[in-house]
């Protein structure tokens, strides 16, 4: 597999090698009446008209051309934009010397073409009523290795957030905001028209799912990106019906072009660091302390419950003990597990065409290294896009895509949360007798272990998580002109992706439970096959009439089928990894192979009326219909209306001649959502032995013949402004997006009515309401020395839930107030993900802190004449304890006075850039940030509670330890003195706002006389630094926290930015090189 990488050097040098021996060259000038011309196409044709090779004119206006062996019935012929194209019979010249004329219509043509850029519905971008951001992407000029990358903080309102820093990781994606509680909230992925998505199993949750479920787009090679289309609002959107109501990425692909095949060849190596983490106790510092636990345990209980584990072997120096060496040791495990990450990455593209005929093929080849031992990422795709033009009224355009990724992911997800918790004193491997030489075997206790935690080393480097997943998606675009006015496009894509898992967990990790049949070597093995079919049929009426009239009506049908099948096998007691198979394994604990299949089908009539390129009108009506619901509510209708007004063309405008454009447009219209799993409103019913040995049947899902679609109502204004002849350019928008009838799962209802819970339910509102502005200067210094570009974007959401069923309890929490648990709850007036729980406010310092105290501050009484002491729950709180806010003041501290906390969800994103450039050198940045939102750092809370065995980080050293100590740290306390000290309370909620230096890139060009030296068309050298310098209060190691979460299948809800020590995101430092010939 790495030999591919070498692939397209190859190619070059087999080129080069060909053309060695003796050959016939054509060499000549081009010029017109007044100068020599730069970039003339000249080629030689074939008797069939079609290209054979060709070359362009240098900065000289000269060309040199291989005349091939056979040039019997060839033309050459010289082509340039804005000139009359010439062809001459090729009879056996050594030079020909050519004077192009000007084509005067041509040049007409080219500046209206030049203007005419249009959507997939036949719309011009300049007088399109919708809410669109579009983006070029040029891995050559700003390299990146994923579109994570590529995107982040790049375009307004678009929030991405990657679940990890591991390789392969993939990303959560938000256009303007969280728009359900329990279906996706990603949006619609469109590569070259053909929907880029996955079939949703029944039991598929969006809120637990892996990092592989949801990593698709890891698979897709930016460097086979051109540009990037956002549809935001409803009028965008309207071509893709349901699927694009969380709005829609446009993702397109490279082409080829007319001209002589060109060969580009980049290489990337990239070399990774992980920012400092937590710093831990070590190994002295954490018996001191699990000694003073226990020892504070016992004066709140009885010395003899504690008596044997403070005299512990394993907590103390006894030489005589017979693991002594393996427990008197200072380890700090997560550096054992981690190492610096390296990635190499090499693009190869070959593209050109004649008259007919473009075609573009690249292949590349990925190999990363992730910082977390054990974790890696590979990925090899290869592309190939055909145009073929029939006629100058029929095309046909083709691609092939194939894309494999292998991934080696951690066995456990808290891997580095283990190595943070696992006791420093304690050593990963057996050791000699010195007591400081580590033998090769890995120590696992033999009696039971304090922690029951496995050994994070053993697992990095012995358990197995690989996950191969390869997608080939075939497609075929026809366009057809019927008429100068009507066109017919049909669209078909193919998608065809599979992905095979393999885990294995070897006894040698380390636990004492591993060593039982039903624990040790357990494998698991899954696979997938999904397929999906699209077909569109579209036609497009564009029509001008009556001089100032201009009217596009589009009418399209869509088809999507969707099928997965899917199968899991869990065993245990195997001998390796191998034994995952039912055949060879002797214990299968779990055996399950699920099926779904789906379709949709959807209809649009759009019509775009515009007066004289000022008064814009837009009307679309789409009706969908989806397998997943019932008959009677299967099909829905979204209708949509948009309109916009071209000011710069009003003559009282444009005779100021201050903007280039002026632009007011608003739209509003419907969007809707079925449920994504594959049949929810099926009732269904299951066997029991209820009656002896006889069976029955009972039902266990209720049929939902009235369940309806989730409806998203979108309202959009905005305002796009520029000067300067576009080249300074502004966009301004608001926006409300109000979704009705919201999607709930697995609601709870009285058993005597049959069932426990109904799958789902209408009911609720939500709205996301915000604002966007962006805006760029390009070409501030016209000059041919310097260059200076600038960009930004920053944009605000507020996400409310403004509706929710009365009679439904969101609640979830213990009856009792419970040490490292925050409250899940949904609350009307709320941002969906939201934080519950506790108001800490310190530490008490005495004994006179434990007293009650009334609301002016004077001292409560019990019945008996004593002060009143405060209680968490039924237990006396103690100097040392926490203090929490006594929200009802009753003077107990219970689940009553839980409050709001914060939210996940930032209430502003923004990007900001620039370039500098002089000569051939060009220096970028780009900084990316996230404001007003916050994180429950859960690693500082585990490393912060001692109240157990679990290592602790520095910060506990400022705990508090005798009357009258002022800190913020509660006492250490062993778990078994039933304390409250590390409530889920905001002491542990932080405010996670960043600036971030998203990139940085300096590059080089080579001057074009150094290039003809060379005999290459472009040479370019770049040094790029990822995620150099974060600005940010949050203590963690990296604010940007997975967002995913909401509403579980089971019907609960998963607390969102919830900071559980993942790999964080590295710095990275990138060395590059693209060379073109």
């Amino acid at each position: 597999m790495s030999q591919i990488k070498y692939i397209g050097l190859l190619m070059v040098v087999l080129c080069l090698g060909l053309s060695a021996g003796a050959q016939t060259f054509l060499r000549g000038t081009v010029k017109d009446s007044k100068e020599t011309l730069v970039g003339v196409n000249v080629v030689i044709l074939n008797s069939n008209n079609r290209v054979v090779t060709g070359v362009v004119t240098d900065i000289n206006g000269e060309y040199t051309l291989r005349i091939p062996e056979d040039h019997q019935g060839i033309t050459i012929s010289f082509s340039y934009i804005g000139y009359n194209t010439k062809k001459f019979p090729y009879k056996g010249e050594t030079r020909m010397d050519v004077k192009l004329e000007p084509d005067v219509k041509m040049i007409d043509e080219v500046v209206v073409t030049a203007k005419v850029d249009r959507n997939a519905m036949g719309i011009s971008y300049k007088n399109s009523t919708a809410s669109v951001e579009r983006m070029e992407l040029d891995v050559a000029e700003s390299p990146a290795t994923s579109i994570e990358e590529a995107l982040q903080g790049r375009l307004a309102n678009v929030d991405i957030i990657a679940s990890s820093g591991a390789p392969g990781s993939s990303m959560s994606i938000r256009i303007r905001g969280i728009s359900s509680l329990s279906t996706s909230s990603e949006p619609l992925i469109v590569v070259d028209g053909i929907p880029y998505e996955t079939t949703i199993a029944e039991d598929f949750d969006f809120a637990t799912a892996t990092e592989d479920d949801l990593g698709a787009l890891a698979n897709i090679s930016p460097a086979d990106i051109a540009n990037i289309e956002v549809l935001k609002d409803a009028a965008a959107t309207a071509i893709w019906g349901s699927k694009g109501a969380n709005g829609v990425l446009l993702i397109t692909t490279k082409q080829g072009s007319v001209g002589k095949m060109t060969f580009s060849i980049g290489e990337k190596i990239t070399f990774s660091f992980e920012p400092k983490g937590m710093e831990m106790l070590n190994g002295y510092e954490y018996v001191s302390l699990i000694q003073e636990e226990l020892w504070n345990r016992g004066l709140e209980t009885t010395f003899q419950s504690v008596n044997s584990l403070m005299n512990d072997d394993r907590l103390n120096f006894n030489p005589s003990y017979e693991y002594y060496r393996e427990y008197n040791q200072n380890t700090n495990w997560l550096e054992e597990i981690t190492q610096n990450g390296l990635v190499s990455q090499t693009d190869f593209a070959l593209s050109g065409g004649g008259e007919r005929a473009t075609y573009r093929f690249s292949a590349g080849y990925q190999t990363e290294k992730g910082t977390t031992i054990g974790t890696s990422f590979d990925r090899l795709n290869t592309r190939l896009n055909l145009t073929y033009k029939f006629s100058n009224r029929f095309r046909v355009v083709t691609g092939l895509a194939f894309a494999q990724g292998v991934r080696d992911r951690s066995y456990s997800d808290d891997i580095r949360n283990v190595a943070y918790k696992k006791m420093p004193n304690m050593s990963p491997y057996v050791m000699e007798e010195d007591g400081v030489t580590r033998t090769s075997a890995y120590f696992v206790p033999v009696e039971t272990d304090l922690q029951s935690l496995y050994n994070p080393i053993a697992m990095a480097n012995e358990a197995t998580n690989r996950s191969v997943s390869r997608n080939i998606n075939p497609r075929i675009e026809i366009l057809l002109d019927i008429l100068p006015t009507l066109r017919y496009t049909g669209t078909f894509g193919y998608n065809v992706s599979t992905e095979d898992r393999e885990k294995f967990r070897p006894q040698s990790v380390g636990t004492t439970a591993d060593k039982t049949v039903a624990n040790y070597n357990n494998s698991e093995s899954y696979s997938s096959l999904q397929t999906s079919m699209y077909i569109q049929n579209k036609l497009i009426y564009n029509l001008n009439f009556l001089e100032k009239n201009h009217i596009v009506l589009t009418a399209m049908m869509d088809l999507n089928d969707q099928a997965t099948r899917t199968r899991t096998t869990t065993t245990y007691g195997g001998g390796s990894e191998n034994l995952s198979s039912p055949v060879t394994a002797g214990n299968i604990s779990v055996f399950q192979a699920p099926n779904s299949a789906t379709r949709s089908f959807g209809v649009v009539l759009n019509l775009h009326y515009d007066y004289d390129n000022r008064y814009i009108l837009g009307a679309s009506y789409r009706r969908d219909g989806v397998s997943k619901m019932s008959r009677g509510t299967r099909w829905a209708d979204f209708p949509s209306i948009s309109a916009a007004w071209r000011l710069d063309n009003e003559p009282f405008i444009k005779t100021t001649g201050i903007f280039s454009t002026l632009k007011l447009h608003a739209s509003w219209g419907y969007n809707g959502k079925a449920p994504d799993t594959a049949y929810p409103y099926l009732g269904r019913y299951t066997t029991e032995n209820n009656y002896g040995t006889l069976g029955t049947v009972a039902p266990t899902n209720i049929q939902l013949n009235n369940l309806k679609w989730e409806k998203v109502e979108k309202i959009d204004v905005g305002l796009d402004f520029s000067f300067l002849e576009d080249r300074l350019n502004f966009n301004v928008d608001y926006y409300r997006n109000t979704t009705h009838d919201l999607l709930q799962k697995n609601i709870s209802v009285a058993s005597y009515i049959g069932y426990t819970n109904i799958p789902f339910i209408n009911s609720g509102k939500m709205r996301n309401e915000g604002w966007e502005f962006r805006g760029s200067y390009n070409d501030i210094l016209k000059s041919n020395v310097w260059k200076l570009g600038l960009n930004f974007n920053i944009s605000g959401n507020q996400n409310k839930l403004l509706e929710l069923p009365q009679n439904v309890n969101y609640m979830q929490y213990p009856d009792q107030a419970t040490n490292g648990e925050y409250a899940i709850t949904l609350e009307a007036g709320d941002p969906m993900g939201s934080f519950y729980g506790f108001r800490y406010l310190g530490v008490y310092k005495d004994e006179a802190a434990t007293y009650v105290h009334d609301a002016n501050g004077n001292l409560v009484y019990d019945i008996s004449g004593q002060p009143a002491r405060m209680y968490h729950e039924d237990r006396q709180v103690r100097p040392g304890d926490a203090i929490y806010q006594d929200v009802n003041g009753d003077g107990i501290i219970n689940k009553h006075d839980i409050v709001y906390l914060g939210n996940s969800m930032p209430k502003v994103t923004a990007g900001f850039g620039f370039n500098v450039g002089y000569k051939q050198l060009m220096l970028r940045a780009f900084f990316h940030s996230r404001w007003k939102y916050d994180v429950v750092n859960q690693a500082r809370m585990n490393a912060e509670n001692m109240s157990g065995y679990d290592n602790q980080s520095v910060s506990v050293r400022n705990r508090w330890r005798f009357e009258g100590d002022e800190t913020n740290i509660p006492r250490a306390l062993h778990r078994g003195a039933n304390h409250y000290n590390w409530l889920g309370s905001d002491r542990f909620v932080e405010d996670a706002s960043f600036i971030r230096l998203k990139q940085l890139s300096l590059s080089y060009n080579l001057p074009k006389r150094m290039l003809k030296i060379l005999g290459l068309s472009k040479l370019s050298i770049a040094a790029t630094a990822y995620d150099l310098f974060t600005w940010t209060k949050y203590s963690g190691q990296d604010p940007e926290v997975d967002i995913r979460g909401g509403m579980t299948n089971a019907g609960k809800f998963q607390v969102m930015g919830v900071d559980n020590a993942k790999t964080p995101r590295p710095r990275k430092i990138m060395i590059g090189i693209n060379l073109e010939f």
